[in-house]
């Protein structure tokens, strides 16, 4: 993958790409309060950014989990263990979701058509089960 291509859109992996981005889309998390952190849903604020409760989002699409940083953007800090158990999170998917739709041939991460697995978790789950 480019170095432009990923420095340019990088920044964008918590844009909303795909339903459910910002849930646990069903998936066991290290621990329940993990869990509970990336389903929040306040009732006060639509953008969850808005809301100063809201403190971990989860990115499905990369198995990337971040802190929020409330400064009045969308901007999360990637996070690599759970604050709330100290668990080792999964290692981040981007990289090879940005050279897979590269592969793909996709400059835009953002495009429309690109193949519905990739703007979910199915991409990679698909490894997964044929690993089992």
């Amino acid at each position: 993958m480019s170095d432009a291509l990923y420095r340019k859109y990088r920044v964008l992996w918590l844009q909303p790409i795909a339903d459910g981005l910002f849930v646990g889309n069903g998936r066991r998390h290290c621990c329940d309060d993990m869990g509970l952190a990336v389903t929040f849903d306040c009732d006060q604020h639509a953008d969850p950014f808005e809301c100063p409760d809201y403190l971990i989002a989860y990115n499905a699409i990369t198995a990337e989990y971040g802190m929020a940083i409330h400064d009045g953007g969308a901007c999360v800090v990637t996070i690599a263990h759970c604050p709330f158990c100290g668990a080792k999170l999964p290692d981040s998917k981007a990289d090879r979701w940005f050279e897979e739709i590269e592969a793909l041939g996709f400059t835009n991460p953002l495009d429309a058509n690109i193949p519905q697995a990739y703007k979910s978790d199915a991409w990679w789950r698909a490894d997964l089960k044929q690993k089992d």
